[in-house]
């Protein structure tokens, strides 16, 4: 939403001081194509940290801010030891997703010490696939609108 504020307070700042609308609509499009290709790389880490992992049983503990995490997430239990979720918990859906002591599929990367549990799974390949789609068109349209 921030996003789509800043972007809003520029293009007014680039009409006030008469920047033609064309520069003003290839800047929009050059940022939103790079905002595509930030978040195609981020999930792309993701899906290959998600192919790595190891498919195992956890069992879900509670919800709770890690220490080195901005957001609140999901603790697993796993062979004895305490796993955060890699994503951010839905805090509105908490009580919906989450519950106690019940044991989930989640597939755990030891290396850097957290789970994908099975609604981080599910983000990681819609978004990867998402995205992904939405940089090769944005690279057609790109080039279609080149000939």
């Amino acid at each position: 939403m921030e996003f789509i504020l800043v972007i809003i307070v520029i293009a007014v700042l680039c009409i006030i001081f008469r920047i033609s609308t064309d520069i003003i609509i290839m800047g929009i499009s050059i940022l939103t194509a790079l905002l595509i290709l930030a978040m195609t790389l981020l999930f792309i880490y993701f899906f290959f940290r998600l192919l790595f992992s190891r498919k195992i049983k956890a069992c879900f503990l509670r919800i709770d801010k890690p220490e080195n995490f901005k957001f609140r997430t999901a603790f697993y239990l796993v062979d004895g030891t305490e796993y955060p979720c890699i994503f951010p918990a839905e805090s509105i859906l908490i009580n919906t997703f989450y519950k106690k002591d019940k044991s989930y599929t989640v597939w755990l990367d030891r290396r850097k010490k957290y789970v994908f549990d099975p609604f981080a799974f599910t983000t990681c390949i819609i978004g990867f696939l998402v995205s992904t789609s939405l940089t090769v068109t944005a690279i057609l349209l790109y080039l279609t609108a080149q000939e």
